[in-house]
């Protein structure tokens, strides 16, 4: 347990900035008496006596509300990890099971009442964490009975058919609602959101393929196929995109079987052949055949066949046509094409007022608190009005561009035409632009041709115009980022071929600034800094800024793939210069930095070289810690950093430490209650430097919100800043204004970005650096699967086996556990490997 106490708000309060009232998307809870609730397991088994699944066990629940199992004025809460709301697809025969109750645990939810409270003592723990688990479940419990839901806090309420939402390729969009219950300022809140998911359209599949094919081309315009389109059958292309579309899909068919029931397949691919070529069983008919045998006729027998596999029976080849696609199937947002993730965009935003209009409209007519039956019985009242908070807006910073000259950011960005410190380009320029595909042999041979061109020295550049930023692990952004760091040691810097097209002379004008600013960062140069006397750290000696993140795989990452962590820290007085550092985590979906003690060595030791000495000051911002893991990062992370400065700096006094961390997914979304005070460019939003640090926060601990970035679409999302640890003795309105200057040095952009250039460095380094690691990939599952009773937990973010405990910092199954696995109980690595990128330019800003 770490003996290092938790910085608590400084006393004094802010006074720097503007003051401005703006509208909050949360609730207050009006009324609430704290009472104590009692938890109980609930343990799911089918007739097989094997347990039962999420969507089962789900299911099991409903049915037992239903037919009021718990008592007639009883309103049990279900904080089951919910997939979605149990099929109406008519699919199999029904099932019984067997459901034991079992009590768990009381919670007490007074503990609750003194967190909030000014001057608590009362430490954010995992009571507390429990506490808010209780009653989201209470909250969301009703919603989740009539909506498809992902996860515990997201409704999705079923579209009209006209309104329904897709994105290129297919992916239907939902759009839905998010609420979960926070802690505030000597009150609870509901931070009600909009979402939006990505899934598999469901219905006919004869339907969704002219949503998932190219649309064609028709007297200059492009549609979607029709029937008879289809009907003059599919190219090879054609059936690769929908065998890669539908692949692992679960459907359902238009026809029942043998005993009156419909089967539930998984596509395996779609055939080349169609229904009329494909041969079955020993007489050879055709599955065309074979369906008119059962009195089925065909409508596009010239169309191929979905291919599906079952147990003792082998392949079966089901017809396009009579194909259901099974409701409630997510599609995983990492699937997504940069294409479709830009489409999603489009669909998604909406500016503040609008986006706020849409939450009421929840609120009223999906939400409905005041006639929530389960937050009556635990006494709780929500008022119908959005809180309004105080907020300030801070002066952006004087910048220095070329020779001194001082701009003055308006409206979070700036025009700069030169540099304070440009880099010369010493040697020649080679173009080699027969590639073949083979990128390492193109670059090396790009590379010795620079050598052989300028012998005595070596290329400070190799610029590579590419198609497509695919960044896969096959693709070639993250390849050509692999060969010149790890291999060749050459600086990259790559260029869109399609961001070269057109006619537009701003376009090529912003693409060439663009490019410029990170090539002259990249080596060596300086953009611009903040004017003298802009930055204060209370110290009259050296002072040191590091930002850090971590990269952890995705679902679709394949199986065993470690969790990379990146740390940069700044080399000079202006924080401009950064040199970064990374690491594999040995362990698997490990939250924490392991090795964050031996990065901070190596980037002191640099730092010492250049400056002469050790900075006396450290200010540390980190990225992608959840709620849950700040105890864990208090007692990991920043003792392992403790140790690293008694290493490096004893006998001399260690620096001084601030630690902050820094949130950007949360669902906190404000507005200014008077338009005049609102970005003039920005849609209605906050202006840039506008900071958050009453009413939704909690009084005792040293958080808030600042909003430093301008956002002329959509609702701009603030960044959600924890101090942790104040060693500096930062005053409120010295951390806001140092937070928010940091957020205008990019060398990426002439605009003030919306988090600390650090993290913004470190999360560019870890994206680069997960491949730079090698690794042997787990074919078996070995996370424990989905745990069982008192087993570990599976493998899920947040959610454990029955009876296990939780998987990354989450909580535990339908077990009740609440623990996670400690590192040592978790798989490692198998044979992982990093590997550095070469001394020549690892001390560089090859990163940005």
């Amino acid at each position: 347990m770490s003996t290092i106490p938790v910085a608590k708000r400084p006393q004094e309060k802010p006074t720097k900035g503007r003051p401005v009232q703006v509208m909050a998307n949360f609730l207050p809870i009006t009324k609430f008496q704290y009472p104590q609730v009692q938890a109980y397991s609930l343990e799911v088994t089918n007739q097989m006596r094997q347990q039962a699944n999420k969507k089962e066990s789900e299911a099991v629940f409903l049915q037992m509300c239903k037919e009021k199992k718990f008592g007639e004025r009883a309103s049990p809460a279900y904080d089951g990890n919910l997939v979605q709301v149990p099929s109406q697809d008519d699919v199999g025969r029904p099932k019984r099971f067997t459901a034991i109750l079992k009590y768990s645990r009381p919670f007490d939810l007074r503990e609750m009442r003194e967190y909030i409270k000014e001057n608590s003592d009362q430490p954010w723990d995992g009571t507390i964490q429990n506490i808010l688990i209780v009653l989201n479940a209470f909250l969301n419990s009703k919603v989740r009975t009539q909506h498809l839901t992902l996860g515990r806090k997201a409704i999705f309420p079923k579209p009209e058919e006209k309104n329904r939402r897709f994105l290129h390729g297919g992916v239907e969009l939902m759009m839905g609602y998010w609420q979960s219950i926070r802690p505030g300022w000597n009150q609870l809140l509901i931070n009600v959101d909009t979402c939006a998911a990505t899934y598999y359209p469901n219905g006919l599949m004869i339907d969704i393929i002219p949503k998932v094919l190219p649309k064609v081309q028709n007297q200059g315009n492009f549609r979607e196929r029709t029937k008879d389109d289809l009907r003059r059958g599919l190219s090879p292309d054609d059936i690769e995109i929908l065998s890669k579309f539908f692949r692992d899909v679960n459907i359902t068919t238009t026809n029942r079987g043998s005993n009156g029931l419909k089967q539930k397949h998984k596509v395996i691919s779609i055939t080349y052949k169609s229904a009329d070529e494909i041969t079955l069983g020993r007489n050879r008919i055709t599955v065309t055949q074979q369906y008119k045998n059962d009195n089925i006729n065909l409508q596009f027998p010239m169309l191929p066949c979905v291919r599906t596999k079952k147990p003792k029976v082998g392949d079966i080849y089901l017809p396009l046509e009579i194909c259901v696609v099974i409701s409630g199937q997510k599609y995983s947002t990492e699937s997504l094409t940069h294409a479709q993730l830009h489409d999603m965009v489009e669909q998604t935003a909406a500016p503040p007022r609008k986006r706020f209009d849409k939450i009421s409209h929840a609120n009223s007519h999906i939400y409905q608190h005041s006639i929530d039956k389960a937050l009556q019985s635990i006494g709780m009242e929500v008022g119908s009005q959005f809180v309004k908070l105080q907020s300030r807006v801070i002066p952006a910073p004087k910048l220095i561009s070329h020779e001194n000259s001082e701009i003055t950011p308006q409206l979070g960005s700036w025009e700069s035409k030169r540099f304070i410190k440009n880099v010369q380009n010493k040697t020649p320029t080679i173009n080699y632009g027969n590639s073949q595909g083979d990128y390492k042999k193109s670059l090396t041979i790009a590379a010795q041709n620079a050598i052989s061109s300028a012998p005595s020295k070596p290329p400070q550049l190799i610029i590579c115009i590419i198609q497509k930023k695919i960044n896969g692990a096959s693709g070639i952004h993250p390849q050509i980022k692999k060969i010149c760091g790890v291999d060749l040691g050459v600086i990259s810097q790559c260029i869109i071929s399609e961001s070269m097209t057109g006619k537009n002379p701003s376009k090529w004008v912003q693409i060439c600034g663009n490019v410029a600013l990170k090539i002259n960062g990249k080596l060596g140069g300086k953009n611009h800094s903040l004017a003298d006397n802009e930055l204060n750290f209370k110290a009259d000696k050296r002072y040191m800024v590091f930002g850090a993140d971590v990269f952890h795989p995705g679902r679709e990452d394949k199986k065993g793939r470690p969790s990379v962590a990146a740390v940069c820290a700044s080399m000079d007085q202006t924080i401009t210069t950064y040199v970064s550092r990374y690491r594999m985590n040995k362990t698997l979906k490990n939250e924490i930095i392991e090795t964050i003690d031996d990065m901070a060595i190596e980037l002191l030791e640099e730092f010492k070289k250049r400056n002469g000495g050790l900075p006396d000051q450290i200010v540390f911002y980190r990225d992608g810690v959840a709620e849950g893991q700040f105890e864990k990062v208090m007692n990991e992370e920043v003792e392992l950093l403790k140790r690293a400065f008694q290493k490096i700096y004893s006998p001399s006094p260690p620096p001084k430490l601030t630690f902050i961390i820094v949130q950007k997914r949360h669902h906190a979304r404000f507005m200014p209650v008077d338009p005049k005070d609102a970005d003039p460019n920005g849609n209605g939003n906050c202006l840039p430097g506008t900071v958050i640090d009453s009413g939704i926060v909690v009084p005792q601990y040293f958080s808030f919100y600042l909003q430093s970035h301008a956002s002329p679409r959509g609702t701009a999302r603030s960044t959600y800043y924890h101090v942790i640890l104040n060693e500096g003795n930062f005053s409120s309105d010295e951390m806001y204004e140092l937070t928010y200057k940091l957020c205008f040095l990019s060398v990426r952009c002439n605009l003030s970005i919306s988090h600390v250039t650090p993290v913004h460095y470190a999360h560019h380094i870890a994206n680069q650096a997960k491949h730079f690691v090698t690794f042997d990939e787990i074919i078996e599952d070995t996370f424990g699967g989905r745990g069982g009773r008192g087993g570990r937990g599976g493998r899920g973010r947040g959610r454990g086996g029955r009876g296990g405990r939780g998987g990354r910092g989450g909580r535990g199954g339908r077990g009740g556990g609440n623990v996670s696995l400690e590192p040592s109980e978790r798989p490692k690595v198998l044979n992982g490997d990093w590997q550095r990128v070469k001394a020549c330019i690892e001390n560089t800003m090859f990163f940005v």
